[in-house]
């Protein structure tokens, strides 16, 4: 596993992750929705629809997570699956509402997350998002 980019991808996607939420956050107060706290915040990422979106990748680190810590360990073929799996989250379907549709929003408004996905593109495997 150790020259397989599963493990550096995942952490890239958390990365990511990370700042998608706060990316979404800052657009959903930017409309005059007030957070209050940090768990109003979580509540609102579980729960409320305009965060819905996110869960997908969400899911997909855990996912991760859960393949690099199988027993016996995770094949090579698992782990291509992952990566084919994420560039296909990220870079699917541009229907209206999707994952990767949300994901060019985002990647347009906000300049970090601009920059961790080339950071993310540029190392998977020699091929471009």
């Amino acid at each position: 596993m150790n020259d397989h980019p599963l493990p550096t991808l995942r952490n890239q996607l958390l990365s990511l992750h990370k700042l998608l939420m706060n990316s979404e956050r800052a657009a959903y107060e930017a409309e005059g929705n007030e957070i209050r706290s940090p768990m109003e915040f979580l509540k609102l990422l579980m729960e409320h629809e305009r965060f819905a979106w996110l869960r997908q990748l969400s899911q997909l680190v855990v996912m991760m997570d859960e393949a690099m810590e199988e027993k016996p360990p995770v094949t090579k073929e698992r782990m291509d699956a992952l990566v084919a799996e994420s560039k296909h989250l990220l870079m699917g379907s541009e229907e209206p509402g999707s994952f990767a549709a949300r994901y060019a929003q985002a990647r347009e408004r906000d300049a970090a997350v601009a920059a961790a996905h080339e950071g993310i593109s540029k190392d998977w495997v020699g091929s471009s998002c």
